[in-house]
């Protein structure tokens, strides 16, 4: 754990609070017809008890004395200033972040995983001791990206999703059905070393090995697929050769997953540090039910714009 210095703080961490909760506020009477969500609820009780406090002291301090005074001895406020100051250390970085200001901000959390979960949560979140299953079949995805792929579909309207690592084939058809579900006329390309014999509407299958990236997927294919894209890695062999194999087919605003990618941390650098600036990680997705509540830890991806100097894509506007 790193110093509680590195943490957003006093002034900083007073002006971000009143803002979120300004930007909170516009969002529940635009969005929710005035209804609360459970988070929204829990940071304006918070930030009430907070404000209450003497306001030329910084938060911190405010709390840890009020904790420290008998007989109430009140630790809760602690935990929620705690939560809070996580919380918007990563809302002030913005939605697209780089993989490198991720991994920085990464220490406060699970050390390999670098989400706020524990173990207990991520051994069972794709269901045990029986996994979740799609159309009958188990489907390796676990519960927070059972959310997460669907709200990405829908906001990115892909054309074509690629998916290296089929699995049983359950992934590939979960994701045609949330395209249809969106509206979407797109189509799924999934491979692995062992064909998947199962026909379904919108979904072929390929065999192909990731020791040769190159022939994973027909070059004619890939030149010829409409965008957007969502390109799905979840076959844990050859990452970085699979990801340079799609690098130079990935337009802007294209999405680049990777699952799994708390071992595959190092071909991640790798990839991003041989294209400074070219991929991003889209926080809406990695962390909207807490931070990297996802598999793909910090390795949601948009594809900016080829040179450094451009404005990468920003769907929220």
């Amino acid at each position: 754990m790193t110093t509680e210095a590195t943490l957003i703080s006093g002034d900083a961490l007073k002006a971000a609070a009143l803002k979120f909760l300004s930007e909170m506020r516009d969002k529940v009477e635009r969005e929710q017809n005035g209804l609360h969500s459970i988070f929204d609820s829990w940071f304006t009780r918070v930030l009430t008890r907070l404000i209450a406090f003497d306001p030329s002291r910084s938060w911190e301090d405010s709390v840890r004395e009020n904790a420290a005074r008998p007989p109430a001895q009140d630790l809760s406020l602690q935990w929620d200033l705690m939560r809070l100051r996580l919380f918007l250390d990563r809302w002030v970085q913005g939605h697209l972040v780089e993989y490198s200001e991720r991994e920085r901000s990464g220490v406060h959390y699970h050390p390999r995983f670098g989400t706020e979960f524990g173990l207990d949560v991520l051994l069972t979140c794709q269901g045990a001791p029986s996994l979740m299953r799609w159309r009958g079949t188990p489907l390796m995805k676990n519960v927070f990206d059972f959310a997460m792929y669907p709200a990405l579909i829908a906001e990115l309207r892909p054309q074509t999703i690629f998916e290296i690592g089929s699995g049983l084939g359950a992934s590939a058809v979960w994701f045609a059905d949330n395209l249809a579900l969106s509206g979407i006329q797109g189509q799924v390309h999934s491979v692995d070393r062992v064909k998947v014999e199962m026909e379904y509407p919108h979904v072929k299958f390929y065999q192909g090995d990731c020791s040769a990236p190159e022939r994973l997927f027909d070059s004619d294919l890939l030149h010829s697929e409409p965008h957007p894209w969502l390109v799905v890695e979840d076959a844990h062999h050859n990452v970085i050769g699979v990801l340079e194999q799609f690098h130079p087919v990935l337009s802007p605003g294209d999405y680049l997953v990777v699952e799994d990618s708390d071992v595959k941390r190092q071909a991640i650098r790798d990839f991003v540090g041989a294209h400074p600036g070219e991929y991003l990680v889209d926080t809406r997705f990695t962390d909207n039910f807490g931070r990297n509540a996802t598999c793909a830890a910090d390795s949601i991806f948009v594809r900016t714009a080829t040179r450094r100097s451009e404005t990468p894509i920003d769907r929220a506007g």
